[in-house]
């Protein structure tokens, strides 16, 4: 777990030492403040090639850095350290300072954590997000946001929902919301929670195809998607499977993954695509990535997803059929009517 610091230190001592963090490049903690977060024995990083692309680091203003740094990463769930780091006056030493924010349970009621989970940054108003999914649906567990006061983190509000049952964040109880209303000089996104539903996104609906755009990153890229569900009211969430084609960027390509909800797949068997009854791709074990959670499948070669979408495009139904856990075949259709569409939508409204 010391992987992070060898990757980020020689970045870290490359850098000059200026006491205004506003005119000089984000740099990583130095490798003593690494090591502090990751010889917490909580802390427990599956895979550790891409720690240095999960560290993020923002400038809230001359003297303060926030710092996030990854800790523990599950199926679905991503647990990050929070760093402050200050400088006074003319200094050019920093001081660091690992943050702890309210956590909330019915068993327990409020305790402090020092992690947050998948949590979220603002860079350009200091607004803090956390999104702790209890499983993998993201129909229950807990919600907060805090603001940057100059000093610490206020927080804005808190939502807890303990009973798995289909309800969306913007649902949950809220246990925690700040009386006072953002004053004239507070940003106006200081006060949106994008840890809840519509997640600070634009949507738009396409007959079957629900399409969204994230909102725009600082060099004004965003990331879309386009996505299908085989409906099911007895579900939890309202459904049983997910298609989903999306883009990092509009110079990105695009990609497409499977979702099954409960029917997991058996990665050591082929999956078939067929568009209206034809084979269009069949995917070998090796060919499908699972880079985002373990039921989330992905086409791994551009050049099949590229075939695949052209077939999705001038056909009518995609049947999607796999082997699931106990053995089972089963057979998926997703309706595409409305993909050309939302395809178009994503290709205007993804960013540079």
């Amino acid at each position: 777990m010391k992987t992070l610091a060898t990757l980020l230190i020689a970045v870290a001592f490359a850098m000059p030492a200026y006491a205004d963090f506003t005119t000089t490049p984000m740099s990583p903690p130095p490798q003593a403040e690494l090591d502090k977060v990751l010889a917490d024995p909580d802390c427990d990083l599956f895979d550790e090639s891409t720690l240095a692309e999960m560290w993020e680091g923002t400038t809230l203003n001359a003297t303060t850095r926030v710092h996030i740094v990854p800790c523990f990463m599950g199926a679905y769930n991503l647990m990050s350290k929070v760093l402050i780091e200050r400088r006074e006056g003319d200094s050019a030493a920093s001081t660091f300072d690992t943050t702890s924010f309210a956590d909330y349970s019915s068993l327990y009621g409020w305790t402090g954590s020092d992690m947050l989970t998948n949590a979220f940054i603002n860079p350009e108003t200091g607004y803090l997000a956390h999104f702790h999914k209890g499983r993998g649906l993201g129909d229950c567990g807990t919600t907060g946001s805090w603001e940057w006061t100059g000093y610490l983190f206020s927080m804005i509000e808190y939502r807890v929902e303990e009973d798995c049952n289909g309800r969306l964040p913007d649902e949950w109880p809220v246990v925690y919301a700040r009386s006072n209303t953002p004053s004239e000089s507070t940003p106006a996104e200081v006060a949106r929670d994008c840890s809840a539903a519509p997640f600070c996104e634009d949507r738009r609906y396409f007959k079957d195809w629900l399409t969204a755009c994230r909102q725009p990153r600082t060099d004004t890229t965003r990331f879309c998607s386009a996505n299908a569900y085989v409906h099911d009211t007895s579900a939890p969430a309202g459904f049983t499977y997910q298609l989903r084609i999306s883009r990092e960027q509009r110079s990105a390509p695009l990609r497409v993954s499977f979702i099954a909800v409960f029917e997991m797949m058996n990665r050591a068997k082929p999956v078939e695509f067929k568009v209206d009854g034809e084979r269009v791709v069949l995917l070998s074990p090796d060919e499908i990535e699972t880079d985002q959670s373990i039921n989330d499948y992905f086409v791994g070669p551009q050049d099949q997803t590229d075939q695949l979408l052209a077939a999705m495009r001038a056909g009518s139904q995609l049947t999607i059929s796999y082997t699931a856990e106990n053995g089972k075949r089963l057979s998926v259709p997703f309706s595409l009517s409305g993909l050309t569409a939302s395809l178009l939508w994503i290709e205007e409204n993804a960013g540079h």
